[in-house]
């Protein structure tokens, strides 16, 4: 999937988000902070993009306030 190819329901900012995620060279889990001072978005819009990832089975909490892209969040945006 590319920024131009992805799904109706997820935004611009979901995507980027989850690329953020899905980084191999990033450390795995990450918390909302960190991802919106690395992509440059707030931290409440990252919140919301992460609850749609999750609600799409693309990322996952891990403990509180950490987060991972899940498998088949990876495969999204590796898979082109």
């Amino acid at each position: 999937m590319c920024l131009w190819d992805r799904p109706d329901w997820m935004s611009k900012a979901d995507y980027r988000v989850l690329e953020a995620l899905a980084d191999p060279d990033v450390l795995v889990v990450q918390s909302p902070s960190i991802i919106a001072y690395n992509i440059d978005l707030s931290r409440q819009q990252v919140t919301r993009s992460l609850s749609a990832l999750m609600d799409a089975g693309l990322a996952e909490k891990v403990d509180r306030g950490k987060y991972r892209a899940t498998t088949a969040g990876r495969d999204e945006v590796t898979n082109t």
